[in-house]
């Protein structure tokens, strides 16, 4: 079965993914949920940062940074990353 991108679904992933965390549907092991709370507080560090950098900011290991973006559904740190960009410049797109 073929896979589709992350921009062709990120909408709903997103929105997918904000209401689980909301519902208490994703539960996040503490240094995973110490790294989920940063960048929901400031999604431009994921899009413009590395996953070593942002492990450094949350003063966990990288490790970690890849396996947040797994335990909500991507495969990759990438994909995540990527996603967020998209995400960014939309808003960025929509509030000229």
């Amino acid at each position: 079965m073929p896979v589709s991108s992350p921009s062709s679904q990120d909408g709903f992933h997103r929105g997918l993914t904000k209401y689980q965390i909301a519902k208490r549907q994703i539960v996040f092991p503490d240094r995973l949920e110490q790294v989920a709370k940063q960048i929901l507080a400031q999604p431009e560090m994921i899009a413009f940062e590395s996953a070593a950098a942002i492990a450094r900011n949350c003063k966990v290991s990288q490790t970690t940074v890849h396996r947040l973006a797994q335990h909500i559904g991507f495969r990759t740190f990438g994909e995540f990353r990527a996603m967020i960009r998209d995400h960014l410049r939309k808003i960025s797109a929509n509030h000229r």
